[in-house]
């Protein structure tokens, strides 16, 4: 049998573990690697970094090793001066040649963006449509249209009524029977 080939010392490029490295990096890995980046950029150890940034040195050892049981407003924060941040992206459908595409602001219906209850206090449900309306719907003409400082709402919510097999499939219970059986 013939010995291989060799023409001097060669090195393993430890391509496969680099490619399964890279298969199993997760979001919270990620970010420990920008942190880590940053850090190496500005040539700074754990405990100056964490000098510079005024957080404890523990701070920045979890950060860049179990980011992942950081708040999402600390993530961001510390993220912030390194040139990196957190993004919603949209994943392809399974099987498609398409890329991840990082979400632009555009990709949200404006009704997602401005419509609020009066008051401005919470969104409306996000399970049903909202739309805007440029005048009151019948409900506000009905109950607060004569109230001295009803506001005419600009968004309406309208609830859907129940559909025939909705109706079909749901079991009417006795008032105030909350049994097993009832249930």
């Amino acid at each position: 049998m013939k010995p291989p080939n060799h023409h001097g010392p060669t090195s393993p490029t430890f391509a496969a573990e680099l490619l399964a490295a890279r298969a199993d990096l997760t979001l919270a890995d990620s970010i420990g690697l920008a942190l880590r980046a940053h850090r190496r950029r500005m040539r700074m150890s754990q405990r100056t970094y964490a000098q510079f940034r005024d957080w404890p040195r523990a701070l920045v050892s979890r950060l860049e090793s179990q980011a992942g049981r950081a708040t999402l407003a600390m993530v961001e924060q510390a993220l912030a001066p390194t040139g990196y941040a957190l993004a919603v992206v949209a994943l392809p459908e399974p099987g498609s040649e398409e890329r991840v595409q990082l979400v632009d602001p555009s990709h949200w219906p404006r009704t997602e963006l401005l419509a609020r209850v009066r008051g401005g206090s919470r969104r409306f449900p996000g399970h049903r449509d909202t739309r805007q309306v440029s005048s009151p719907p019948c409900w506000w003409w009905d109950r607060e249209s004569t109230f001295a400082l009803s506001v005419e709402p600009h968004w309406y919510c309208p609830q859907d009524p129940p559909s025939a097999d909705d109706l079909a499939t749901e079991e009417v219970q006795a008032p105030g029977d909350h049994s097993p059986e009832a249930a």
